[in-house]
């Protein structure tokens, strides 16, 4: 088994410990907590990164912890250890850059874990797309606080940004964002439009102003339309009727907007257990030298499109 040390609360090595106790494969051995006002003025130092890397060769990383810098991590990654994220976290697109070039010199595993684009709902949506031409992202969420606009971008819109890029296959050419003051000085809708180069286009669309417990894709291609709804787990596929395998469908009038000759498909998502697929995908990546669901260039290609859309906002509206 391998010794795996927790990054994070005593709360969170509990909850890890949980998820690691069928696994044959690693052994949790201690847990250091970053945020934690004892280690807070030496974590990042390099005494200290030598001290906990001698506990252990893997290293779990909450999303939650606050007080890690991306430079630990690097320290970490050169010593030769292994590295699984719960979760993106808010790094630069120098930072990661920074990051995915250690990796390469040191021969770790780096996986981000835990991601949306790795969930059962979109998995199984996955295995129907094939040629997305268009994609609409629709999402409610509260409003961002004066000054903290980055940080309500990268809370409410990473993970989705992230499926929409790895959906397209494909790079993004151009980017437009605009925030919407509908109810006073706060950004109360947020519109992005991602032109890709296969001229393929996303909307997205997230805010305040959106109806309360929105959080839905809906993903285009010839002749289908396939409808992520988040907020209740459900996948819907929509087809034109020469196209159905069923014949006793008809048209979905809970969508007005959709064609009459649309008919409805309820898809089964494909049930299985994240977490056992996430720690299985880590072990094969370390010692059968597999590429990860999710890596550091996921994040970069992320973090590149947030970056290029935060600066376009701010550039025009400069008190955000």
């Amino acid at each position: 088994m391998v010794k795996s040390v927790i990054i994070g609360s005593k709360r969170k090595a509990e909850i890890f410990e949980h998820l690691l106790v069928s696994s044959k494969e690693f052994e949790i051995v201690g847990y250091i907590d970053p945020d934690d006002s004892v280690n807070y003025s030496m974590f990042g130092e390099m005494m200290f990164v030598l001290e906990i890397a001698n506990m252990g060769d893997v290293f779990f990383i909450d999303r939650h912890v606050k007080n890690l810098s991306y430079e630990v991590v690097g320290h970490l990654m050169k010593l030769g250890k292994h590295i699984f994220l719960d979760g993106f976290r808010n790094w630069s697109a120098g930072e990661i850059q920074q990051l995915i070039k250690i990796q390469c010199e040191s021969n770790v595993v780096l996986q981000i874990g835990n991601v949306l684009h790795n969930k059962p709902l979109f998995t199984s949506a996955l295995q129907l797309v094939k040629s997305p031409r268009f994609i609409k992202l629709e999402k409610h969420c509260d409003a961002p606080l004066p000054g903290e606009f980055d940080h309500w971008f990268y809370n409410n819109l990473y993970q989705e940004i992230d499926l929409i890029q790895r959906t397209m296959r494909c790079n993004v050419r151009s980017i437009s964002a605009r925030p919407m003051f509908l109810f006073g000085s706060q950004t109360d809708l947020l519109t992005i439009h991602l032109e890709f180069d296969n001229d393929a286009i996303a909307h997205i669309s997230v805010g305040r102003a959106m109806e309360p417990g929105t959080y839905s894709l809906k993903i285009f291609q010839q002749d289908r339309l396939f409808l992520l709804n988040f907020a209740n787990n459900g996948l819907t596929e929509y087809r034109s009727e020469e196209q159905s395998e069923q014949l006793s469908l008809s048209a979905d009038f809970d969508h007005p907007e959709l064609p009459p000759e649309l008919i409805r498909i309820d898809r089964q998502i494909m049930p299985f257990d994240t977490w056992k697929m996430e720690l299985r995908n880590f072990y094969e990546s370390i010692y059968h030298r597999l590429s990860p669901n999710t890596m550091l260039e996921h994040a970069m290609d992320v973090s590149t499109i947030c970056e290029t859309a935060c600066e376009k906002i701010q550039r025009k509206y400069q008190d955000l």
